[in-house]
């Protein structure tokens, strides 16, 4: 069974990015659980992912655990569904994903930003140095702008 639309306000895969956050899992350990993850975003009029633009932080889709955290985000809209991992292997290269950017355990999946190597040692900076300078994940709702892709 998928680990996040079905798993209620608990979903697995949030319950996961809350612990990678605590230092109770490692990121790797998250990739594996987010991969097999449901998630669901807003579903632009076009073929597509929604999209934002960060200034100096890159292209953004926010996804989310939850039907739930998804409404509160965004209000009434059309949705789409699909695993992690198919996500990924669907999205241009170039494109972060944020899991859940409302809530204090939201995720940067940088997996199609850059090549494995760069996000490990990225990974291994920002376990030291996120909770100090806001790291990848605080995308600020006052610098986006949104566009779909």
């Amino acid at each position: 069974m998928a680990e996040g639309v079905t798993g209620g306000d608990d979903a697995v895969v949030a319950a996961c990015a809350q612990a990678v956050r605590a230092g109770e899992r490692t990121p790797e350990e998250f990739d594996l659980v987010f991969a097999r993850a449901t998630v669901c975003g807003r579903r632009p009029a076009r073929p597509g992912v929604e999209v934002v633009e960060v200034e100096g932080r890159g292209t953004w889709t926010f996804v989310f655990s939850t039907p739930q955290r998804l409404a509160a985000h965004y209000g009434d809209c059309d949705v789409y569904a699909t695993t992690g991992a198919d996500l990924l292997e669907q999205l241009p290269v170039g494109i972060g994903v944020m899991l859940d950017p409302d809530d204090d355990h939201r995720m940067p999946i940088l997996n199609r930003m850059m090549p494995p190597k760069i996000l490990a040692a990225i990974r291994r900076r920002n376990d030291h140095h996120s909770s100090k300078t806001g790291g990848l994940d605080a995308v600020s709702h006052t610098e986006q702008q949104e566009r779909v892709r």
